[in-house]
């Protein structure tokens, strides 16, 4: 016998992850990352999600950034993930609890399925992009992900950085962290379990 699921429990699981995506799309569209030169100013290059976005301010030197830039590629590719996450979260909101498959002794619906993916996706995101964007700045100018550091480039770029993570990266792992909770979590909170 399937347990019945509370109209006013189950609106407010949507709620909830209706909040986490919004979480989501805030965290998607502020920056991830960024750098301070001496000498050129705050914010001179910002990591977004879909690549890396350099201030006008550093003008003719843009040119040291070469090599940093991610392939052109990658910015339409991360647009389409972002409208698969929320094509799947819509989508979680209003399918049918009913399991698709069991894992151990856990059936899973394709709502929890969903959501679960999504957050795990968000997850994966951030990681890999500290990762790789860490890796990036070794490489190309020996510059940690956070810190100070000392760089010579020759003249005139011979200077102190602060490098730094924003919170956009930190909501947006915040934000997977949630809508995975909520996937795990949907059936305790709907009164199905």
């Amino acid at each position: 016998m399937e347990a019945k699921v509370s109209n006013s429990r189950l609106w407010i699981w949507r709620l909830l992850v209706v909040i986490a995506a919004a979480l989501m799309l805030y965290a998607w569209f502020q920056p991830w990352w960024t750098i301070d030169v001496e000498g050129f100013g705050d914010k001179i290059a910002e990591i977004r999600p879909w690549g890396l976005v350099t201030d006008e301010r550093i003008g003719g030197f843009a040119v040291l950034l070469k090599g940093t830039e991610m392939p052109p590629w990658f910015g339409p590719f991360m647009w389409v993930f972002l409208g698969l996450l929320v094509v799947a979260l819509l989508v979680a909101l209003f399918v049918g609890g009913k399991d698709i498959f069991k894992l151990g002794g856990m059936g899973f619906s394709l709502s929890e399925v969903l959501v679960i993916l999504a957050g795990v996706a968000c997850i994966v995101c951030v990681i890999v992009a500290a990762v790789y964007a860490s890796m990036r700045m070794k490489a190309t100018f020996d510059v940690p992900l956070q810190g100070r550091a000392f760089i010579d480039m020759g003249e005139p770029l011979i200077a102190w950085v602060d490098t730094y993570l924003l919170p956009g990266f930190y909501l947006m792992g915040a934000a997977g962290l949630i809508l995975t909770v909520l996937g795990f979590g949907r059936r305790e909170i709907t009164g199905e379990a």
